[in-house]
């Protein structure tokens, strides 16, 4: 019984973590360097001086 339950902690937590994964702005999305607009997959939103928006893309 404490296998059954282990099982299904562990697919309970890949579930959560294809979730947070599925969140992110893929790149080329638009995004704000603070973060508001949510966060890149890549970690990095190129966004210069004066614009409203950036763009999520690798460093």
């Amino acid at each position: 019984m404490k296998i059954l339950f282990y099982v299904a902690l562990i697919l309970a937590a890949m579930a959560a973590y294809v979730q947070v994964a599925d969140a992110c702005i893929a790149n080329g999305g638009a995004c704000e360097g603070d973060g508001s607009m949510g966060n890149c997959c890549s970690g990095f939103c190129y966004q210069q001086a004066g614009w409203s928006i950036g763009y999520c893309r690798n460093r």
